[in-house]
């Protein structure tokens, strides 16, 4: 086994062990609220985007947490996919939701801005095409890489390295 793979075990075990010494009360509401805000969040996506958006946004949100996931120091995963799901909402909107009213105080965070901006471009290019057809991400992050700032490229450094995780851990 290598080590990263021995370290995201013990980091795993050592989850599930904190998470079985937590009263059954508090991982139950904890998890009802959880799935509370996303029900939310997909309403509110839906009568805002659509159907078809509503994926697109739920994508870009999931690439989001990875690139969140990968950068030194990065924002919580979570709250950066849920920034990156919402992006296209009106932060005045959000305010309204009391469900959603944090994630409006955080989508003005300039980091997080930063990564959903990567990350919905990069999904708007890695997306199928009304044909089906859809661009390699071998094509798609050199572009990204040669295209990108000071300020954006460790986001798409990130992005290339969980792409570059992904495959390997398939193969493996």
């Amino acid at each position: 086994m290598d080590t990263e793979l021995t370290l995201h075990e013990l980091e795993r075990l050592e989850a599930q062990r904190k998470l079985r010494d937590l009263p059954a009360a508090i991982v139950e509401t904890a998890w009802v609220r959880e799935a509370q805000i996303e029900a939310v969040i997909d309403a509110v996506l839906t009568v805002a985007l659509g159907a078809e958006a509503t994926a697109h946004a739920r994508h870009a949100g999931e690439w989001c947490a990875r690139i969140a996931s990968a950068l030194p120091n990065g924002p919580d995963p979570s709250l950066a996919r849920r920034v990156g799901v919402l992006g296209d909402i009106d932060c005045g909107v959000l305010e309204r939701i009391v469900e959603l009213r944090h994630i409006a105080q955080h989508a003005s965070n300039g980091l997080l801005q930063q990564i959903a901006g990567v990350a919905r471009e990069f999904e708007a290019w890695i997306s199928p095409d009304e044909f089906g057809r859809s661009k390699s991400p071998n094509i798609v992050l050199p572009a990204m890489l040669a295209n990108a700032d000071d300020a954006t490229r460790p986001i798409v450094e990130a992005l290339a390295s969980t792409l570059h995780t992904t495959r390997h851990a398939r193969v493996a």
